[in-house]
């Protein structure tokens, strides 16, 4: 291994687990590849179609869709950026030893990625839902929900991916 330092290994190592976990793809490669699922795919990918195809009606839906958010917002938007930071230090390092750092440092930008992806696009849906969430009548016809919670899955699945591409870039730079 290139990076050098055991401290170095780790912190790079690190971040590798957790952009992979946060995307929903980490990576083991050993005798055999594994493939677990995450946090950010499995949202989209098992979460948000059940919640659609269970015949609640839209208070409900938005009640189920609140209680993902809340504990998804506890955890991911930390993650993030304690993720890329790690990853631009770990490049930083790199960089100051001689060694390649690009990968980790795109790594970093791909990571971060989430939080102005989550700003621009998907803030708008949030609140939506979080405004039907906070009233006790109905607000939302069960169309207009599962629409709206719909795309809110779709948006996602793009901000779960795009650290995917970061771990590659990360996976690459670690086994130079």
């Amino acid at each position: 291994m290139a990076l050098g330092s055991t401290s170095l290994t780790v912190a790079a190592a690190a971040s590798i687990l957790a952009s992979g976990w946060a995307s929903g793809k980490v990576y083991l490669f050993t005798y055999i590849v594994a493939l677990l699922p995450g946090m950010g795919t499995g949202l989209s990918v098992f979460s948000i179609p059940t919640m659609l195809t269970g015949g609640a009606p839209s208070e409900v839906m938005v009640r189920q869709w609140q209680f993902l958010f809340v504990r998804g917002q506890a955890i991911m938007p930390t993650l993030g950026v304690i993720n890329a930071i790690n990853y631009w230090h770990v490049a930083y390092r790199c960089w100051s030893h001689g060694l390649e750092w690009r990968g980790f440092a795109a790594a970093g930008v791909s990571t971060f990625f989430i939080v102005p992806y989550t700003l621009t696009f998907i803030m708008g849906v949030n609140t939506k839902l979080l405004q039907a969430s906070e009233r006790r009548e109905k607000t939302l016809s069960d169309d207009s929900t599962r629409s709206l919670i719909k795309k809110w899955g779709d948006l996602n699945v793009v901000r779960a991916v795009v650290p995917i591409f970061g771990t590659a870039l990360a996976l690459w730079n670690f086994c130079l």
